[in-house]
């Protein structure tokens, strides 16, 4: 699936509700959903030390590759 990053963070704490620990880069771009006319924003999940914040560049494009669970096995820019 190819995407364009609009967006991107890196978030790093602790889970209020339970207390574990979280570090992951959120990368945001936009996609489709059958009940809404237009885009949505989307947002993926990534490992921090597989795909360091400072690759992804914002307004280029990527192919994404997801596994049968719906995590990204592969993001390589266009």
């Amino acid at each position: 699936m190819k995407i364009k990053v609009y967006g991107k963070a890196h978030r790093e704490g602790t889970n209020r509700k339970t207390g574990k620990l979280y570090n992951f880069n959120a990368v945001y771009y936009l996609g489709k959903a059958s009940d809404v006319e237009g885009n949505t924003s989307e947002q993926l999940f990534l490992d921090p030390v597989e795909y360091p914040l400072e690759t992804i560049h914002v307004g280029k494009e990527y192919n994404v590759e997801f596994n049968q669970r719906g995590y990204v096995v592969e993001l390589t820019p266009v």
